[in-house]
């Protein structure tokens, strides 16, 4: 009996065990909310009827670059809006599924609007990869509103970047441009991310409470 019920005990673990590490890993979610448009070359970017786009804050490495180095060897961080909008799945001729997508990423900061930091546009289209060439890239956040649970924020803005194939040097490199605009997209807070100071309140939610 003791032996039946140890057995027992081990797989109830091993199934706990394997649902906590599958949620680990979810760490953002398909969404729907608010609304988002954009033009690739004039032309307009299809994006999904369902599961349309992934928000989420995330810790990111700073670039290795950076004139500040941390004394104990482990690399800087820093928290980034990480946004990612899809469109068509376009197969090839070896039957491999290509994703359309278009990807913003910026450094965060709690409660502002505006003119962004490390912006960074990242676009697959057409079969080609891109990403923003720097200095004529610009993404601007024009409301930034948080949950009261502080869990999540929504953002409205726009953003216009010139974008660079992907491709080893002295490669012929292509170039476009995507310009876009969302509006209510919500992003997530995981848990884990930690931010400096408490983000500030908006007007809106002064009015609501």
């Amino acid at each position: 009996m003791k032996r039946i019920f140890t057995l027992f005990f081990l797989i109830s673990l091993f199934v706990a065990g394997s649902s906590f590490k599958l949620n680990l890993t979810r760490t953002e979610q398909f969404k729907n909310d608010g609304y988002f448009m954009a033009a690739i070359d004039g032309k307009v970017f299809e994006a999904r009827d369902e599961n349309k786009y992934t928000a989420s804050l995330m810790n990111k490495s700073l670039d290795k670059n950076t004139l500040v180095q941390p004394s104990s060897g482990m690399k800087l961080t820093r928290v980034a809006t990480a946004i990612n909008f899809y469109g068509a799945d376009i197969k090839d001729d070896d039957n491999n599924t290509f994703t359309e997508s278009v990807g913003l990423e910026y450094t965060f900061n709690e409660g502002s609007t505006g003119d962004v930091a490390d912006q960074k546009v990242i676009l697959s289209y057409n079969n080609q990869r891109f990403t923003s060439i720097p200095g004529e890239t610009q993404i601007r956040v024009s409301k930034l509103q948080w949950s009261k649970d502080r869990r999540f924020f929504t953002i409205s803005g726009d953003f216009d970047a010139k974008m660079l194939t992907w491709g080893a040097p002295g490669q012929a490199k292509q170039t476009l441009r995507v310009k876009g605009k969302m509006e209510d997209i919500v992003v997530s807070v995981p848990a884990w991310i930690m931010l400096k100071n408490q983000p500030v309140q908006t007007a809106e939610e002064d009015t609501e409470k």
